[in-house]
């Protein structure tokens, strides 16, 4: 049981770095080499197993807190999302497409943060299950993310 879990939850992680890595190769199929593969798989890994050790970290430190206060920060949450979906939906200068071309070290950073995010709520979750010893699972799961997202 103490290998599987993770992986298992490795593999569920990588799902959106894979989708990622899988858009990145397409829209760079023609300029594509080994060093950015690797340099992908790599970022991916490294977030997804850093992010639910901050989510650990904060879940640990602020868990009463958020026992606390959760339902209120969901609820604010939402309702700064949904607002700027309806700003958005009202804006004018919106219609245009962005095209992404070209691969660099900024965009990589961001979404390899944005595909961890939800490690990040892993971790929190670890936290409230009290698992003290995470080590072995963040190396797994980021391990498991280099492999798929490569």
């Amino acid at each position: 049981m103490f290998f599987i879990e993770p992986v298992l939850l490795g593999v569920s992680l990588a799902m959106d770095a894979l989708a990622v890595s899988l858009a990145l190769g397409a829209v760079e199929r023609n300029n594509f080499n080994w060093r950015k593969i690797f340099a992908t798989a790599l970022s991916f890994g490294v977030f997804q197993s850093l992010m639910p050790t901050v989510g650990w970290l904060g879940g640990s430190l602020f868990g009463s807190l958020v026992q606390t206060y959760g339902r209120y920060l969901a609820a604010l949450l939402l309702f700064g999302i949904g607002g700027k979906m309806v700003w958005e939906a009202f804006r004018k200068d919106g219609d245009e497409e962005e095209k992404i071309t070209g691969f660099n070290f900024v965009r990589l950073i961001v979404l390899s943060f944005a595909t961890s995010i939800d490690a990040l709520l892993i971790g929190i979750g670890y936290a409230c299950l009290k698992r003290v010893n995470i080590l072995a699972d963040v190396l797994i799961i980021g391990f498991v993310t280099f492999l798929i997202s490569g």
